[in-house]
């Protein structure tokens, strides 16, 4: 997201769509950045500091009001993306750019409103029916990061705390080592070797560039 926060100049207008907590409000201070959300995802988060609480399909702006449009881990909590692009499309200026992460694989989060997975082909065929254009469309890590994701939560499937006392007992001289293990070193290692995966098949998810075409 550094990347995507530098192509925006000063004083550029950016739209948070479905900002959450706002996490990458000072990467964007150089900007007028304007967040928005539905409030529907963690009941555990405060959404008391958005710019306006909205509907994401129906977003109360007025045409081509932004220079860019971010939406990070937001595509997959709604039941119609296609038209919250074309939405998108719609606040955007025309040249005006779309920065925008989605999952391919990852675990059932923010339930019950978790509903898509995405491949390259079906971010792009999204973008072009909102009339969009994907610049990037880029993996985010192959598959040794992919495996690194997956491998993690097997030390709490181990060590689960509602585990038989008998067995965290005969286990106990191993949880430190498997905590380590499997939640910093294998995680580390793998990453180092991700650059070997040329094909990145296999991946968390993407990072899209994406426009809309300045003749809009």
């Amino acid at each position: 997201m550094t990347r995507c926060a530098s192509a925006v100049t000063q004083g550029e207008r950016v739209l948070d769509a479905g900002a959450g907590e706002a996490p990458f409000r000072a990467r964007f201070g150089h900007a007028r950045y304007v967040t928005v959300d539905d409030g529907r995802g963690d009941a555990r988060w405060d959404y008391g500091a958005l710019s306006a609480s909205a509907d994401l399909m129906r977003m109360p702006f007025r045409d081509g009001s932004f220079d860019a449009v971010l939406c990070t881990e937001t595509l997959e909590h709604l039941t119609d993306p296609g038209p919250f692009l074309v939405e998108v499309a719609r606040v955007l200026r025309p040249g005006g750019r779309l920065f925008m992460t989605a999952p391919q694989s990852f675990k059932e989060h923010q339930q019950p409103h978790d509903y898509f997975r995405y491949t390259r082909y079906g971010l792009r065929l999204l973008l072009e029916r909102a009339g969009l254009v994907a610049d990037e469309i880029e993996p985010e890590g192959g598959y040794f990061r992919f495996l690194g994701d997956k491998i993690q939560p097997l030390h709490r499937y181990l060590f689960h705390k509602q585990r038989a006392l008998i067995w965290k007992i005969v286990f106990l001289i191993l949880h430190p080592f498997s905590m380590l293990f499997f939640t910093v070193f294998a995680p580390l290692v793998l990453s180092w070797l991700d650059p070997l995966d040329r094909k990145r098949i296999h991946t968390t998810g993407y990072l899209v560039i994406a426009r809309k075409p300045a003749a809009s």
